[in-house]
């Protein structure tokens, strides 16, 4: 059980300073008063664990370090709700109804699409 805690929680060490590092970088991009580091890093979250959960290559250790602690702490989906708040309370409601529904269906689209590339 050591073992397992070890794993996940280097995973997750490692996924919240590169989702640190990656959403510094992308806070720049804004696309329809929309917040695009949040969305990005997302979206490629999901695609990455479709990917993995599609491999077959992965052994169980790999898929704890990879999928519950570098994704899980990696993307977000409490930044993405505060988000959608944020866009609420400062009455951007179109943006509040394209960036949820967005968010949804492309996160859906990419974990499908990575689990069929990885799986081929």
């Amino acid at each position: 059980m050591v073992k397992l805690l070890l794993i996940i929680g280097a995973g997750g060490f490692f996924g919240a300073i590169f989702r640190y590092m990656l959403s510094n970088f992308f806070t720049k991009w804004t696309i329809l008063s929309i917040p695009t580091a949040t969305f990005i890093i997302n979206v490629l979250g999901s695609l990455a664990l479709g990917f993995i959960y599609g491999a077959k290559y992965f052994s169980e250790d790999q898929l704890n370090f990879l999928a519950v602690g570098f994704l899980a702490s990696f993307t977000t989906f409490s930044t993405f709700n505060y988000e959608l708040l944020q866009l609420k309370k400062g009455g951007k409601i179109p943006q509040f109804f394209i960036y949820g529904a967005f968010m949804y269906v492309t996160c859906i689209l990419a974990s499908f699409w990575g689990y069929l590339w990885g799986s081929s």
